[in-house]
């Protein structure tokens, strides 16, 4: 397995993003892809073509990382595009404002730090740019 080279500025910002904000208690490897036995199939399918899109743009990425502020989010990319993508399956935007978001904000990100895709519509690559 060959590993994904980043840039020093790159694994500045990527071990920043984990020393403020991932709890430490959870490793996590780049650019692997963890699933939960609680998602949807569309949910999961969806998180690897996702995962698979950002491998394919060279896009360092982590799955399931769970946050200091208790939030575990489908997709950090914290060097690129935003820092969060979440996919959602069974659950909508608003389910997503209204029970999770404050605590995301609470930990200082904002509507802008994600990209949010539906499981059920059909995938495209232009949603993550």
């Amino acid at each position: 397995m060959v590993k994904m080279k980043v840039s020093s500025s790159e694994q500045k910002t990527i071990n920043e993003f984990f020393r403020k904000h991932v709890d430490r208690g959870y490793k996590n490897p780049m650019n692997s892809v963890r699933l939960s036995v609680d998602h949807t199939p569309e949910h999961r399918i969806r998180i690897f073509e996702v995962c698979n899109a950002l491998l394919e743009e060279k896009i360092p990425f982590w799955t399931e990382v769970r946050l200091n502020c208790g939030c575990i989010p489908d997709i950090v990319t914290p060097t690129h595009i935003v820092k969060f993508i979440e996919v959602f399956g069974t659950e909508k935007i608003e389910d997503f404002y209204s029970n999770k978001y404050d605590k995301y904000k609470s930990a200082g990100f904002v509507t802008s730090d994600f990209i949010f895709i539906e499981a059920r519509s059909e995938f495209s690559k232009n949603l993550l740019w």
